[in-house]
């Protein structure tokens, strides 16, 4: 499997070398493992030396029929400072760190608050992504200790997808619904609700208007201010 020679995959959408999820072409395992022992030497060949090599390589193309040319390309970066060679499962992770529950909850942690602040992120997987959208109330209140077990059972059902959509843009925000246009006022719908209003305020005080009610209380207050020497009533 010449690396070298596939497609470039983007950061945020990595399509997997097996499209349809079947083994990958033994012959990009056997390329693998020419590459793997060229870094590592004979430490690779005592990883298998128990193991039927046949089974080995179509395990391997198994397991990688998932991973991007990009990930193994990752996976070949990181054996190159390790000591001791990988079996498979180690392989895996150093292709795909976030495979390692935690590793990937602290992706989430960060990336969902970029994502929050409408700032692209690059997620090394968009199952990361997809799975932490489940856990944006957790990933701000709780830890990684106290979620794990949901955690690792949310990543699982997500690596088990096959496939998975981009993580969208954070920088395109839905703009606002425009407001609902004003109506034509109806004048008669107008007309009759101000007289049901007076009507309601004439039950309750005795006057259909503010007005009215004013003017009334006028008169009493001049009637009451009238002098009794004027009008003939005072005692004598």
């Amino acid at each position: 499997m010449d690396t070298r020679t596939l497609p470039a995959m983007s950061s945020m959408s990595k399509p997997a070398m097996s499209a349809d999820g079947s083994p990958i072409p033994l012959r990009w395992v056997e390329d693998l493992f020419e590459r793997l022992a060229a870094i590592l030497g004979a430490s690779l060949a005592n990883v298998y030396a128990s193991a039927n090599p046949e089974r080995v390589k179509a395990e391997w193309a198994e397991a990688l029929a998932g991973f991007s040319s990009d990930e193994v390309k990752r996976g070949l970066a990181a054996v190159r400072t390790r000591r001791f060679a990988p079996n498979l499962p180690e392989f895996l992770h150093l292709c795909r760190p976030a495979l390692d529950p935690e590793v990937a909850w602290m992706e989430a942690d960060e990336g969902m608050r970029t994502h929050t602040a409408g700032t692209p992120y690059g997620w090394s997987h968009p199952a990361v992504y997809w799975a932490a959208r489940e856990v944006q109330h957790e990933l701000r209140t709780s830890t990684f200790a106290a979620c794990r077990k949901r955690w690792e059972r949310l990543l699982a059902d997500q690596w088990a997808q096959g496939t998975w959509a981009s993580p969208p843009d954070p920088t395109q925000r839905a703009l606002p619904a425009p407001a609902p246009a004003q109506q034509p006022l109806d004048t008669g719908a107008r007309e009759a609700g101000i007289a049901a209003l007076r009507a309601l305020r004439q039950r309750m005080t005795g006057y259909s208007t503010q007005r009215e009610q004013d003017e009334a209380m006028q008169r009493a207050e001049a009637g009451a201010l009238v002098d009794p020497l004027a009008t003939g009533e005072a005692s004598a």
